[in-house]
């Protein structure tokens, strides 16, 4: 093993394999390969916040850098909700002649780009499937913490007894657990669906939008950071056009205490939420790492060190150079 924690950290949002992005971070922040052909830095440690996968076209590459690193200490990493998903996707149904995951035409799209490259090697795909299984919910160190969508602690101990002391899901417990996960109504999936995705929130009656892919909706995803937001439109985390186009109706306090973080807890860092432009906090001590590697060509990092007592704007680092954000 190399690399022991000195607290010292570069957090990596989503790659979704994009490798050229991933490789280019790492050497800006002086990693370089072992004799071993891992990366790695003597004082320093990589947190990857998750979504290694779908979206780009070289996940073999991306989990042939990351899965070193986290093996030999040079890095740890956490799941990310297409992690959740590779692993349903690719487990049967204890009970039915099917996966935990939907095979449908909007799932398998999603993941099609990691079973091209996967489809000549399927023991190489179960391996990493079963790398998947071994990575932590969330991690809380001394100084930090990272969670891939939203650090809610109500929701972290509705499911704590599933997990191990690293906050692994038990191998024991492991069918119970994705199986309930995968199930709609239960408590595993509703507190999945908050760490892992984030929280949504439903709209007053009679209000709806088309997301993306124009389906409608009555819920939007919110700012669960904010602080002294009254509004929806505020607290609304959803396509600028939809933002515009929400009403300034007070929102129901109730629907948004359970899940904010206060100012007082330790720092956390997120990835999942596509931000876009320069990279910036999202409160105080909330920062997202992800800024739409896919659109923007932009991997982010962000570097803490030892003893640190707050984040600043100035810590962050980008694959691309400061002229070329978007």
């Amino acid at each position: 093993m190399y690399n022991n924690d000195q607290g010292n950290y570069d957090v990596i949002g989503d790659i979704h394999g994009h490798v050229t992005q991933l490789e280019s971070l790492l050497k800006k922040l002086t990693y370089t390969q072992s004799d071993q052909g891992f990366y790695s830095h003597p004082t320093r440690k990589v947190i990857f916040l998750g979504d290694f996968v779908d979206g780009g076209s070289e996940h073999k590459k991306v989990i042939d850098i990351v899965k070193p690193m986290v093996e030999n200490q040079a890095a740890y990493a956490i799941m990310g909700n297409h992690e959740f998903n590779a692993i349903s996707f690719h487990t049967n149904h204890p009970n039915e002649p099917r996966q935990l995951r939907e095979r449908s035409i909007k799932n398998i799209g999603q993941h099609i780009e990691f079973l091209s490259e996967y489809k000549k090697d399927n023991d190489d795909m179960l391996i990493v499937i079963e790398w998947f299984k071994t990575l932590p919910l969330f991690l809380d160190l001394p100084e930090v913490r990272a969670i891939h969508a939203c650090w809610a602690e109500h929701e972290i101990n509705k499911i704590k007894h599933y997990l191990a002391s690293d906050n692994t899901v038990k191998r024991e417990l492991f069918e119970e657990f994705y199986l309930k996960a995968n199930t709609k109504g239960s408590v595993e999936f509703d507190a999945v669906e908050v760490l892992l995705k984030g929280v949504e929130i439903p709209l007053p009656r009679g209000i709806v939008f088309a997301d993306k892919s124009g389906t409608p909706r009555n819920n939007i995803r919110i700012k669960w950071w904010l602080e002294g937001a009254t509004t929806y439109k505020e607290y609304a985390l959803v396509q600028k056009e939809v933002i515009d186009n929400l009403p300034d109706i007070a929102i129901q306090q109730k629907l948004i205490a359970p899940y904010y973080y206060p100012t007082n807890q330790k720092p956390v860092f997120i990835g999942h939420y596509w931000r876009e432009g320069t990279p910036e906090l999202q409160a105080s001590n909330v920062a997202c790492l992800d800024y739409s590697v896919g659109k923007s060509m932009n991997q982010v990092a962000y570097q803490w060190d030892k003893g640190d007592k707050q984040l600043t704007n100035n810590n962050f680092v980008c694959s691309l150079n400061d002229s070329d954000h978007v």
